[in-house]
């Protein structure tokens, strides 16, 4: 697979890093009108990344933090705009933040690989790898292999990236024949109205986005999880550290984000509304559509599990699928990936 940017990767990942930091779409909840559950001390303060942007699917954090739920948890929550789960996974593990949403095959290769340690999912945010590429219909793109000699457009440190030639592998084609290039999430669907690439990494609930930018013209989705079957989408992610010592605060944020989600699933307009309120360049109509597409994401495969729900089993399986393809080697447990005792049950 090749892959075209303009900057060195150890020097986009320092600008990319210092942009977060200073994200102009920082959001603070700091209203003070909820002690801490936990015995009425001042709210503990978190910072919390999104997993991509500013996105309808990013949504569901802005609404806890609207509807008060973080500040009824005793949470102070900051939310940051992410860049993507390499750049997230080392804002968590560098201190820089407490929570995000990270693709968990993107854990399981950061940490087989050594690049990452110290961080732990509590709670799966999608219960299937959402990771997927869109074309237009009349690219004549219409299965994996119609990938091959193409170009698709993929922001830097995208886990679309990082997870295509294990999908390549088990859809059957070569990635080595594709062409990568670095955009930033914006410039996605305008770069492939305009043709100037054939195809685009994107969040399967992220359709209605890429349609908004072509203006209605048929999109093609090619889903990762047709093949990587056992793998989780995005799941809330902190420090091994936060979560041993303080559990009681990973408790209380997880239910207060997860409550919201139930809430903007429930109600897509207003969600939609309440990002447009924080982020006023965000279409309305496709962030709700997006959220509306997240509500399938987030469903439990498993009746009457409730959201956020994970399984050991299935990620073993994400682990060995992974293994298989080549991707990470062998050795990886669930456990180095995933606190289960903090994972939302019945």
């Amino acid at each position: 697979m090749r892959r075209n940017t303009r900057l060195p990767a150890a020097l986009l990942a320092v600008l990319l890093t210092a942009a977060l930091s200073t994200a102009c779409g920082s959001d603070d909840d700091n209203d003070g009108k909820g002690a801490s559950s936990s015995g009425g001390s001042a709210p503990d303060k978190v910072t919390y990344i999104t997993g991509f942007g500013t996105f309808g699917r990013e949504a569901y954090a802005y609404v806890a933090q609207d509807k008060g739920y973080f500040s009824d948890a005793g949470v102070s929550v900051t939310i940051q705009p992410g860049q993507g789960s390499a750049i997230s996974l080392a804002a968590l593990a560098g201190g820089r933040a407490q929570f995000a949403p990270v693709d968990l095959s993107s854990t399981i290769m950061q940490v087989g690989s050594g690049k990452v340690s110290g961080v732990t999912a509590v709670a799966a945010v999608h219960q299937t790898t959402d990771a997927a590429v869109m074309a237009l219909a009349d690219s004549g793109i219409s299965k994996p292999s119609d990938l091959e000699g193409k170009k698709i457009a993929d922001p830097a440190g995208s886990v679309i990236g990082a997870l295509f030639p294990a999908y390549a592998k088990l859809a059957g084609f070569d990635a080595d024949k594709v062409d990568f290039v670095n955009l930033e999430p914006q410039q996605l669907g305008v770069n492939l109205a305009a043709g100037k690439v054939d195809a685009v990494g994107q969040y399967r609930v992220g359709r209605p986005n890429i349609e908004n930018a072509v203006k209605g013209k048929e999109v093609v989705v090619l889903p990762f999880g047709k093949f990587l079957t056992e793998s989780y989408g995005s799941a809330v992610t902190t420090t091994t550290k936060i979560a041993e010592s303080d559990p009681d605060l990973v408790r209380r944020f997880t239910s207060a984000l997860l409550k919201g989600m139930r809430y903007a699933i429930d109600h897509p307009e207003e969600a939609a509304s309440v990002l447009a309120k924080k982020h006023p360049t965000v279409n309305e109509k496709a962030a709700a559509a997006e959220i509306e597409l997240l509500g399938e994401a987030v469903q439990p495969k498993k009746a009457g599990a409730p959201i956020g729900t994970m399984d050991r089993e299935r990620v073993a399986g994400a682990i060995k699928a992974l293994v298989d393809a080549g991707a990470v080697k062998s050795g990886v447990t669930p456990e180095q990936l995933v606190s289960f005792d903090l994972v939302p049950k019945s």
